[in-house]
Parts: C-alpha cells; sequence; structure tokens
C-alpha cells in the first residue's frame, strides 16, 4: 500500500493527519519538511524578537503525537518536484517516493520588493524559527531599525523591538497601518499608541533604496526622507510556494487551485492553507490554513466533506491593547449602515458593519469580549430589526444577536 504522503509542516499540516487517522488508522501517512523542527505556531514568532527563544512553547503537537497516531514525519527533507503522472515526488537527495494520495500544504514564503540594497546585511524576513535565531543575535546590540510594511507581522515586530527599547520606524504604503484590518478611525488610535511607545509610522511611504556599505545604514524613502537605521524587516506579505507544481497538470493561479474538497485539478492530489487557492482567494490566515487543513484530511480519507467557508478573522494585541476584525469592513462598497460605540479618551472604539440588516464585519479595538457573538452573527446572517439598526446603540445590537 503505497503512502499518504504531505509536503509542508504547518497547521494545514497537522490538521489534516488529525482528520484523516480520526477515519483510517492503517495507511500509512508521512510528512515532509525541508525545516528541522516538528510544526509550530509561526504566529507566535513574533512574540520571541529579541526574547529567549523556547520551541517547546511553540508546538503545535509535541514531537511524541507524531509516533503515537503513526505518522512518520520526515525533517531537513525537501520535497524538489512532483510528478502527478506517476503518482510520486522527488526529495532533494534524488530519492522518489509514491503515493496514494497527496496533501501540498508547503505554505508561502516571504515576499521582498526589488528593492536596491535588500541583500546587505542587517536586511531581514521573518517567517521562522531559524529567521527568529538570527535576527536576535543581529539587533541584540542594535538601537535603531525600520520596518517595512504596517499589517499585522509589522504591528507585532515593531512592538516586540519597541519593548526591548529599540527606536522603531514603521513604512506603510498604503494610507493607513492595518489597512486591511481597521478603518481610519481605529488606525489614528493604533497610531497615536504607537508614537508613545517610540514607533514611528511613514505612510504612502514608498521605499526606494536601502544603502550601506558592510551592513545596512540608510533607508531612502520615494519622498527624499532619508533614515539612518542599524537594521530593516520586510513585512510585506507573502506569497504561495507554487513553484513545486509549475511544471505539473495541476492548476495554479495565484495559488494552487482547489475544489471546495480541497482536491486540485489532477485526482488525489489535495491542496491546503496558504498554497491553496479557493474561489479566487489565497486568504494565508491560520484558521483558513486550519479548516482547509481539516477538510482535506477528511476527504483523503474518503470521508466526502465540502469546505465550509471560514468567516476571515485577525487578532492583535500590540501597544497593550487588543484589536479583533473580522468579515467585510467595506474597503469596497459602502456599508448600508453602520453602529459604533467610540470612547477617546479610554481608547475603545466598536464598529459593526451592516448590509441589507445582516452584520458583515466587524472591528473591536480595545475590547474583544464581544467577538465571539459577533462572529457567529455574521457567520449565521443574522438579521437585525430596523429599530435596531435605526437606534445605532451597540449595546442594544449585541442584546439582539444574543437571544
Amino acid at each position: 500500500m503505497n503512502p499518504t504522503v504531505i509536503i509542508g509542516n504547518g497547521v494545514a499540516s497537522v490538521s489534516a493527519v488529525e482528520a484523516f487517522r480520526q477515519h483510517d488508522k492503517d495507511t500509512p501517512v508521512i510528512i515532509y519538511t525541508d525545516e528541522p523542527y516538528h510544526a509550530y505556531y509561526r504566529m507566535r514568532l513574533s512574540s520571541f524578537i529579541c526574547d529567549d527563544l523556547d520551541l517547546d512553547k511553540l508546538y503545535i503537537r509535541k514531537p511524541e503525537w507524531y509516533s503515537d497516531l503513526n505518522i512518520e514525519v520526515n525533517l531537513n527533507n525537501k520535497v524538489t518536484s512532483v510528478d502527478a503522472d506517476k503518482n510520486s515526488i522527488t526529495l532533494e537527495n534524488g530519492s522518489t517516493v509514491s503515493y496514494s494520495k497527496l496533501l501540498i500544504a508547503n505554505g508561502s514564503s516571504p515576499f521582498v520588493p526589488p528593492v536596491p540594497g535588500k541583500e546587505l546585511p542587517g536586511v531581514f524576513s521573518i517567517r521562522s524559527f531559524d529567521d527568529v535565531k538570527k535576527f536576535n543575535d543581529f539587533v541584540s546590540d542594535k538601537t535603531q531599525g525600520a520596518v517595512i510594511g504596517g499589517g499585522l507581522l509589522g504591528l507585532e515586530t515593531a512592538w516586540a523591538l519597541a519593548q526591548k527599547g529599540k527606536k522603531v520606524y514603521v513604512v506603510e504604503g498604503g494610507p493607513h497601518i492595518l489597512s486591511k484590518q481597521l478603518d481610519e478611525t481605529a488606525a489614528k488610535l493604533l497610531t497615536d499608541l504607537g508614537n508613545k511607545a517610540n514607533i514611528s509610522f511613514i505612510v504612502r511611504g514608498r521605499l526606494n533604496e536601502i544603502t550601506g556599505k558592510e551592513q545596512v545604514t540608510e533607508l531612502h524613502l520615494g519622498n527624499g526622507q532619508t533614515i539612518p537605521v542599524e537594521f530593516v524587516v520586510f513585512a510585506t506579505g507573502v506569497r504561495s510556494n507554487i513553484g513545486l507544481v509549475n511544471n505539473t497538470s495541476i492548476q495554479t493561479a495565484r495559488g494552487i487551485v482547489v475544489d471546495e474538497y480541497m482536491e486540485t485539478s489532477v485526482k488525489n492530489i489535495y491542496a491546503a492553507g496558504d498554497i491553496a487557492e479557493y474561489k479566487g482567494q489565497v486568504y494565508g490566515i491560520w484558521p483558513v490554513a486550519q479548516k482547509q487543513g481539516k477538510t482535506a484530511g477528511l476527504n483523503m480519507a474518503g470521508q466526502k466533506t465540502p469546505y465550509s467557508e471560514v468567516v476571515p478573522s485577525n487578532y492583535l494585541n500590540v501597544f497593550d491593547k487588543e484589536i479583533f476584525s473580522v468579515g467585510d469592513l467595506s474597503k469596497e462598497v459602502k456599508p448600508h449602515a453602520t453602529i459604533e460605540s467610540f470612547s477617546k479618551e479610554d481608547n475603545i472604539y466598536k464598529i459593526v458593519f451592516i448590509k441589507d440588516n445582516i452584520p458583515v464585519g466587524a472591528i473591536l479595538f480595545g475590547d474583544t469580549k464581544p467577538a465571539t457573538k459577533i462572529s457567529k452573527a455574521i457567520r449565521e446572517k443574522v438579521k437585525l430589526p430596523d429599530k435596531i439598526i435605526k437606534s445605532g446603540d451597540f449595546e442594544s445590537f449585541l442584546e439582539e444577536i444574543s437571544n
């Protein structure tokens, strides 16, 4: 019996093998990863910036969990190609492995724009445990640097550095930080808190060049501004690792295209997580990867199960504030209505976006307690009475969706 093979070692992979083993105890399962570690929480890496690294605190599942489920994990074992016609993969050492079913869950890699000087010592992107180790070693005696990108990872990185006494510049190309997750009001609150933490924000900023002789010493921006820095971190998004299947019959666009069963255009080959593109979207967020992995695992075990889409959400804790956003924040089309609550003195701001009397998205700044209730209402498409919407009262809204 040929094994079920999984390429990749993130949450999609772990969720897949867990679901698979619930229904198939006997088929051999082999995981291949080019990292030297079992799967860990990548989203927690920023909490170890400028701090002692502890891999045990990062593991999604302890190493013995895999052996208990009779799952073979091959660390430091990179897959270099997939042969969809012969149902096999090729490893970096040249050997081939045949499979009965294949899950491609090899994730994504940091996108670093083609800026002159990006190869200089002192320029980093952070995606792995080893990336954090190298970065921490380099910045231990540095005092000032820049983060390129004002998204989730960029702000987490900036906050971790600021807490260790580093002066940090955040260069964001959009109109405000967290432009995908926040509106202008929430972004302004967060920017003000960041300023107090010794972080300077440059929005609508364009990085033209990084300069330095032996290592980075300056950033040159499109507006002519020059910033002296000792290190630079790129947090400018990720790209799916589709190169592995470029010369195959597996259909790709931004990611590997999958159907509602997480199956690719080739039978018995599945994809999940940051590598998968479903209905034209590659979300690259943890809850989606987890659900897609589970769906793929069930289907690979013969349990025909369609993917139930996850309402995209993000949680962030920076500058001593908790922030949560979920669903459609009406960035493209104005909502029919909003319900909000704003206490500027306490830095608490809550807003719900409504279309056709149904909540479709929300931002919770400084008070994330209603997150579960609101997410459930969005997921279940709860219809709100006109009187609740007209009142604009946030507490009345919460009472209504609690009924």
